[in-house]
């Protein structure tokens, strides 16, 4: 494999329900400590204090050594980026060294310490699986509770330094794609449509043409003060749902309504991703995406959603330039800057997991 930052078992490279639709689901419960005031307004040897008590939580864990403990300031840039392209922590999140962060070994479950609130559990995982990760976060939650006191008030939940966040402290999420009621034109309305009824649907990545790239958006809940955390997570669950179904509808009448044009862009995208010499990060993602919709129009046989969902990690910036670090990866001589560099290893990444993807044509 030519990507040796991403461990065989990453929770991103696994199978998920709904994965078609649903790239990964994320369930993060903010709390903060009785007695500390918020990290926004938080001195430097309380924020000590409160790193250390969190720390010590988990020293005392049954199995501590499933997980990676470190001070921010410990973490070097590159782990900083690698780690917020994987979604763990955010880019701009500072590295005084009473932040904090710990990663179970699969990276399932990560907690933040002393960035926006006193402690962040957050757990991902593949497809449209928001119970799990909510089990996940949970059973940490209760570990946690057995050395650390979370401040709450009668009629308000848990507190937290946002007020959105203030309540069950949820923030409950699903990474999906789109591209079908992007290219029907259908998107917009959408977008209005779930953020009247409480949702915020915003773009992963930055705007193309008016769009997200690669037609990838964020569903989430847009406050944690409205009912209990078991009906927050049903209705996410059902709004996600109700995506998937729209996405699925607007493909099936694609195929059915223009399927020479959608042949056309499909095919494009995979004989220019197999083939192209340098791939730029903007085009790879628009390329993956318009394969993945290929694939469950049955247009494209040889690769799965699942792989094609990894392929969208495995090619950001920091992973790549991670890759190029070692010595085990030889780039032609005659790409010489470290971008170039980057384009062609992933160019050489995609088509490694391209390699069986073939057309399929349509009968008839």
């Amino acid at each position: 494999m030519l990507d040796r930052s991403v461990p065989a078992d990453a929770w991103y490279t696994e199978e998920g329900q709904d994965n078609d639709v649903v790239l990964s689901s994320r369930v993060r419960v903010s709390r903060n400590l009785d007695g500390f005031p918020f990290p926004l307004a938080i001195k430097a040897d309380d924020a000590e204090r409160v790193q250390s008590l969190v720390f010590d939580a988990f020293n005392h864990l049954d199995n501590p050594d499933q997980y990676q403990i470190l001070q921010m300031s410990n973490l070097d840039a590159l782990g900083r980026r690698i780690l917020s392209e994987r979604g763990v922590i955010e880019a701009d999140c500072g590295n005084e060294p009473w932040r904090g962060l710990i990663v179970r070994n699969d990276g399932v479950v990560s907690v933040t310490v002393n960035m926006d609130d006193h402690v962040r559990i957050s757990a991902f995982s593949a497809g449209l699986s928001l119970y799990s990760c909510n089990k996940s976060v949970r059973t940490m939650e209760e570990l946690l509770q057995k050395k650390l006191d979370f401040s709450s008030l009668p009629g308000f939940g848990y507190l937290s330094s946002s007020l959105f966040s203030t309540g069950t402290g949820l923030k409950i999420s699903a990474l999906v794609c789109l591209e079908g009621l992007a290219l029907n034109g259908l998107l917009d309305r959408i977008i209005r449509d779930f953020l009247a009824n409480g949702f915020v649907l915003k773009g992963f990545y930055g705007q193309q043409n008016g769009l997200s790239l690669g037609c990838l958006y964020q569903i989430s809940n847009l406050s944690a003060s409205r009912g209990d955390s078991d009906s927050q997570l049903l209705i996410m669950n059902q709004a996600v749902s109700k995506l998937v179904s729209l996405e699925r509808k607007s493909r099936s009448e694609l195929l059915r309504s223009k399927p020479t044009v959608m042949e056309d862009t499909i095919f494009r995208a995979i004989v220019t991703a197999k083939y192209a010499r340098l791939l730029p990060f903007a085009e790879a993602i628009e390329l993956i995406n318009k394969i993945k919709l290929g694939v469950n129009l049955a247009l494209i046989q040889g690769v799965g959603n699942h792989e094609l969902t990894a392929l969208l990690y495995r090619i950001q910036n920091a992973h790549l330039h991670f890759v190029l670090s070692g010595d085990s990866i030889t780039i032609e001589s005659d790409i010489v800057s470290e971008e170039t560099r980057m384009d062609r290893l992933r160019a050489m990444i995609v088509q490694e997991v391209l390699k069986d993807a073939d057309i399929r044509e349509r009968r008839g």
